[in-house]
């Protein structure tokens, strides 16, 4: 595995450094001071780089892999892409080497943070930087199996091919971390090098709003790494899961849309938008009948944010899906996908809060915690309603009384509802399908020829044989193969 250097590929808008001169001279070395880079180093300086250069990877390869792959669009160009199930070896490089490219960043914000003098100490650079190192390991895991953690990114220590840890050894420690981050979170300090504040939540100096909000979303990564492996015998997970949320104070966590991690890009530089071109968005994909269909059984008015009408023979209009999967591209007038949502400003899902909620359903629905007789409906109404929210639209006051949309006692309407509510969230729909078995996802007759299956995983890059071979054969070894078809420990 490759190690990066602190500031390699980070673009990112730079003021101008240094005064103007006031006299008719200029000194040598400032005639030598390039005015669109940055001459000081502090922990602030790399936090937006980290979150606006994840997220708008991660909005990508939504669009091009898990929208495909969970059967919410469908490709009209090709029948052997991912929405076929058919996986190329290096469709996972791209996760690997950007992952590992920014957790090395958010490292280095602590090591700055160390180099510090003892009275200038910010935890709060800390727990932010365990917090995003968590968040990306953990989606890299989950992508993968084994990885490398307590050596990735060592170059400094002379560790230029780094050891594998195991699944068990990876979520322990993610775990453990996000609860030492959300121990150092200092409200009264805030973020003292972001004086304009981070992208995320806009945290400045002595900023608490912030600081709690950040502290809610690491709480909130934690629940997700949680229930991940809740049912993997080596982890105490339930029982962490009920003392986090009997004990709110002590783990906050989110509580409405505002403290979703959402990341506000207003589209002009440097926060541009994923796609330089919106229009390739909407280029030979065509919004799937699977999903439109699941949407228009709830009257969902978040249907018309993600696609447009098509007009009928008889002159109406309607959303139309195309059949997934086919063998033979049909006939069908579909519905393409609504370009807006590839323009920005827009929000680029990190975590959303209807997630938390329907953590909160899933563990009611399974008595892991006791929240009463109607908890775990009243999670799943407060999902479902952060979830249109979230995408700007108004809860439609009889949407509960349809008997396709009510909360039902399964966690089949739980978890098709978190589907969409995942929608635009990194790998999160896949990861979720392969730890349940829901959505309930259509098999088309070109994937059931074809016998190809849902994959539980990337492989690893092939750069590992050439780079870390011994490592590789080691992790290899341990997982039982290098293939698409290895089941990783949570998954069912």
């Amino acid at each position: 595995m490759k190690t990066c250097k602190l500031f390699k590929n980070i673009v990112w808008g730079m003021t101008l450094c240094g005064a103007l001169c006031t006299t008719s001279c200029t000194s040598f070395d400032e005639l030598n001071t390039d005015p669109t880079r940055m001459d000081e180093v502090n922990p602030g300086t790399l936090l937006n780089p980290i979150l606006y250069e994840t997220s708008v990877y991660n909005w990508k390869r939504y669009n091009s892999y898990t929208y495909d792959l969970m059967q919410c669009a469908v490709s009209t160009s090709s029948t052997n892409g991912v929405g076929w199930w058919y996986m190329t070896d290096s469709e996972g490089d791209g996760t690997w080497t950007t992952y590992y490219k920014w957790i090395n960043n958010a490292k280095e914000m602590m090591r700055l943070t160390g180099k510090l003098p003892e009275a200038s100490k910010q935890p709060n650079y800390d727990a932010i930087s365990l917090t995003l190192q968590c968040w990306l390991y953990q989606i890299l895991t989950d992508a993968f199996g084994d990885i490398p953690m307590s050596e990735a990114c060592s170059a400094d220590k002379g560790i230029l091919a780094p050891k594998f840890d195991t699944q068990q050894q990876v979520y322990q420690q993610i775990i453990d971390n996000l609860k030492t981050a959300n121990e150092l979170f200092d409200k009264a300090n805030g973020l003292i090098y972001n004086q304009s504040g981070e992208m995320l939540y806009k945290t400045s100096k002595g900023d608490a709003t912030g600081i709690l909000k950040w502290k809610k979303f690491c709480n909130s990564l934690r629940l997700r790494a949680l229930l991940r492996v809740i049912d993997v015998p080596e982890f105490n997970a339930k029982q962490e899961l009920r003392t986090m949320l009997t004990d709110p104070a002590t783990y906050p966590v989110f509580e409405s849309n505002d403290d979703a991690a959402l990341l506000a890009i207003s589209g002009t530089y440097p926060e541009e938008a994923p796609l330089t071109r919106p229009q390739d968005f909407t280029s030979y994909v065509q919004i799937s009948e699977f999903f439109v269909n699941l949407l228009k059984g709830w009257n969902d008015p978040r249907l018309q944010v993600y696609a447009t009408q098509v007009t009928l023979p008889d002159q109406t209009k309607d959303y139309v899906g195309l059949p997934s999967g086919y063998q033979t591209l049909p006939s069908t007038t579909a519905s393409g996908l609504n370009q807006e949502m590839a323009k920005a400003p827009m929000k680029l899902a990190m975590m959303p809060y209807a997630e938390v909620e329907f953590i909160k359903a899933e563990l009611l629905k399974k008595g892991v915690i006791d929240g009463g007789s109607n908890a775990a409906k009243e999670a799943y109404q407060k999902g479902v309603q952060a979830a249109i929210e979230q995408w700007g639209q108004k809860m439609p006051d009889h949407y509960f009384e349809n008997p396709e949309a009510a909360y039902d006692d399964t966690l089949e309407r739980i978890m098709n509802q978190k589907f969409v509510a995942l929608f635009f969230c990194d790998y999160q729909q896949w990861f979720e399908y392969n730890r349940t078995g829901f959505p309930v996802l259509p098999v088309g007759p070109g994937i059931a020829n074809a016998n190809n299956k849902m994959p539980k995983r990337f492989k690893y890059p092939s750069a590992l044989q050439r780079t870390n071979l011994k490592n590789y054969q080691a992790a290899k070894a341990n997982m039982g193969g290098d293939d698409f078809h290895i089941r990783l420990m949570w998954q069912q």
